[in-house]
């Protein structure tokens, strides 16, 4: 503890012990003796001094108080940037803001592990710590880097490091601020929900935002890694909208906040179609039905997992329709493939109805081949019945793997 902090109380209460002893000594002497009028100045003085100290040490209290509670109430937030500066005041309160200061320092540390925006959302809805969940429909993302493992195989160890957890820190940051909240990461990827904690019924529509904000973050990070000499991170996003169980699991001693259900295995395997199709972000049905008019989306297929009785309808999201914003004008759907997209939607309409010939027609208006990969996996689909569909058909695709 400082001098300075101890030396003002004790010198204010100094002041006022000795000027009230004067006053008293003094008051009994005029009692007893019939002292002067000046005698009883000097006990007004002596009042007056011990009346000031007694001020002073009041209003140092009173101000390291209330500089402890800004920090409390800092805490409660978790703004737990900087140190606990000494509140000053009497040894008690000094000490009291020495434990304060060792809180903070401890939930700076905790915080690294668990996601703060969480914790704030939890205690803005007034969630109860303890196991279980509740039933909610929810918007999950997933994203996952193109090529991962070959890249991790040919890294050294410290740099890989540093390159995930700088990608990581992008884009956790811009999901956070398209209402995201992380749920986990799991190797290179990112799993993001929308609507949990905190309501958002706009989950489909934030999420399909935060998507196209998240790979133009990517798109730019590609680039800055190679100017660096850094391997280029290209990153797929899947995401469905669905009913889920939303809650803590795990144990009474270590939980983790999490969405429990087939939809968000489902927005999974959407992130690992991209692979199938060469497309970056694709959704359900669902999520463009959530979304709105503001986004431009092209059908992909009708895709049935493995282990699911229905087929699913997937779409690519191609970006804004519009974009509000200046800043979102790197958001908006290619031009060119929007004024493609009747001749692409007859494509699919004809492929569908195992009309090959016709979509192939279509398909020739849609698009390059040689510039856009969806086009190529369907021309490269017709092209292996050349005479038609055979008996028995489907234009579902099934998955084998999970």
């Amino acid at each position: 503890m400082s001098a300075p902090s101890r030396g003002l109380p004790l010198l204010a209460m100094l002041l006022l012990l000795v000027g009230m002893a004067v006053a008293l000594l003094i008051a009994a002497l005029w009692l007893a003796a019939d002292l002067p009028v000046a005698a009883l100045a000097l006990a007004a003085a002596g009042l007056l001094a011990g009346g000031t100290g007694a001020a002073l040490v009041a209003h140092r209290i009173a101000a390291a108080l209330r500089r402890l509670g800004r920090e409390a109430e800092s805490i409660r937030r978790l703004d737990l940037s900087g140190p606990l500066a000494p509140p000053g005041g009497a040894a008690e309160v000094n000490a009291l803001g020495e434990a304060m200061g060792g809180m903070k320092s401890a939930l700076r540390l905790f915080s690294v592990y668990v996601p703060r925006d969480l914790v704030r959302k939890l205690m803005a809805e007034g969630a109860e710590v303890k196991l279980g969940g509740e039933r909610r429909r929810l918007t999950v993302m997933f994203s996952d880097v193109q090529g991962f493992t070959t890249i991790a195989e040919h890294m050294d160890p410290e740099e890989l490091m540093h390159v995930t957890s700088t990608y990581f820190q992008a884009l956790t940051d811009d999901l956070l601020v398209h209402h995201a909240t992380i749920d986990k990461y799991i190797g290179d990827a990112v799993m993001a929900i929308w609507n949990a904690p905190k309501r958002d019924l706009a989950h489909a529509l934030h999420g399909c935002r935060a998507a196209l904000h998240a790979r133009h973050l990517t798109l730019r990070l590609e680039e800055d890694f190679s100017a660096r000499g850094w391997p280029r991170l290209h990153t797929r996003f899947g995401l469905h909208s669905g009913d889920a169980v939303v809650g803590n699991v795990g144990s009474t001693d270590r939980m983790a906040y999490t969405a429990i259900g087939s939809m968000v295995n489902i927005a999974s395997r959407l992130e690992g179609m991209n692979k199938l199709y060469g497309t970056q972000i694709l959704v359900s049905e669902a999520t463009r039905l959530g979304a709105g008019s503001g986004f431009v989306f092209r059908p992909v297929d009708l895709v049935q997992a493995k282990g699911a009785q229905d087929a699913l309808e997937v779409h690519e999201l191609v970006g804004l329709s519009v974009a509000s914003d200046p800043k979102e004008a790197p958001l908006l759907a290619d031009r060119g493939l929007v004024a493609r997209l009747p001749a692409w939607g007859e494509a699919i309409r004809c492929f569908r109805a195992g009309q090959f010939a016709r979509a192939s027609e279509a398909l020739r208006e849609a698009g390059d081949p040689a510039q856009d990969p969806l086009v190529a996996a369907y021309a490269a689909r017709i092209a292996r019945y050349p005479d038609g569909p055979p008996a028995g058909w489907s234009p579902v695709t099934r998955l084998d793997s999970k």
